[in-house]
């Protein structure tokens, strides 16, 4: 049985509470002691940000090791290692803007790290869709973190210049991990097959393009819409046990902010809500 065939009940409500309750403490504490500091809390939040997928790929890679090969599975290990990709560039890029310049925070950070690691790994090891909530949790937090950054410091951001870790990966590398990271259409996108082109100039499932970057609030806008890229996946992938919305058109509700007040993204994807929640949605439609 693959992972989508037994992903068929809503989440348990202990454990959306239980996850809930980890990420709103530890964001809290995070916020708390680097108020004043962005660069570096963006730094911890990134480095911290990365793990989970590691997590994922290294229990996916022992279980094939042993012989358990899923139909599926291939894609979302590309799935997984091109979203850690995307948050080494952002973590590269904190880096570059001097997020990492105290011995105390790349301390702090790399504990958290190899501490959450392990427990994500245990995690995934018994319930994948319990693991894939806990990033979408985190994930939501940091498109939010990033967007009231944005309001707050507009001004000054875009009179500061691109950092040229920045350029790089977003207009100059090779996009195929950009891209693959992608995986959920705007609603836009899926009515409009002539809005699917990508830059070069062929038809895609993905909802981005490559960004043009004028001063580093142009670098933030993406940072943030990375972290929405990356919620949109984790919310297929519990809900629907699979990193795309292909094949569930018709499915996830209003698309209004769930009940973690996640992000709208049209008819498809909202936030994932606990069997009581999901029920309580399906019984006033």
């Amino acid at each position: 049985m693959t992972y989508a065939d037994a992903k068929s009940s809503p989440l348990d409500e202990r454990i959306y509470n239980f996850n809930s309750a980890i990420i709103n403490t530890s964001k809290d504490i995070i916020d708390f002691f680097y108020r004043d500091n962005d660069y570096a809390r963006f730094y911890v939040l990134e480095t911290v940000a990365r793990v989970p997928y590691f997590a994922y790929l290294s229990v996916m890679h022992l279980r094939e090791t042993f012989g358990k090969r899923e139909p599926g599975d291939g894609e979302r290990m590309r799935t997984h290692y091109a979203e850690a990709d995307n948050e080494l560039h952002h973590l590269l890029i904190m880096e570059s803007l001097g997020g990492n310049a105290s011995a105390v925070d790349r301390t702090l950070a790399q504990t958290m790290a190899f501490g959450y690691y392990w427990y994500v790994t245990a995690v995934y090891a018994a319930s994948e869709q319990a693991a894939y909530h806990l990033s979408e949790l985190i994930e939501d937090h940091a498109y939010h973190t990033y967007d009231q950054f944005l309001t707050e410091n507009e001004a000054e951001l875009k009179t500061l210049p691109v950092p040229a870790i920045a350029r790089k990966y977003y207009e100059e590398d090779d996009p195929f991990l950009f891209d693959l990271f992608c995986t959920v259409k705007e609603p836009s996108l899926e009515a409009s097959p002539s809005s699917q082109k990508q830059t070069d100039g062929s038809s895609g499932r993905f909802s981005r393009t490559r960004p043009k970057l004028n001063s580093l609030y142009d670098v933030f806008v993406n940072v943030r819409n990375d972290e929405r890229e990356h919620w949109k996946t984790l919310c297929c992938l519990v809900q629907f046990g699979e990193a795309s919305t292909t094949g569930f058109e018709g499915g996830g509700g209003e698309g209004a902010a769930g009940v973690g007040g996640g992000m709208a993204t049209g008819a498809l994807i909202q936030s994932s809500k606990p069997a009581a929640a999901a029920a309580s949605s399906l019984n006033s439609v």
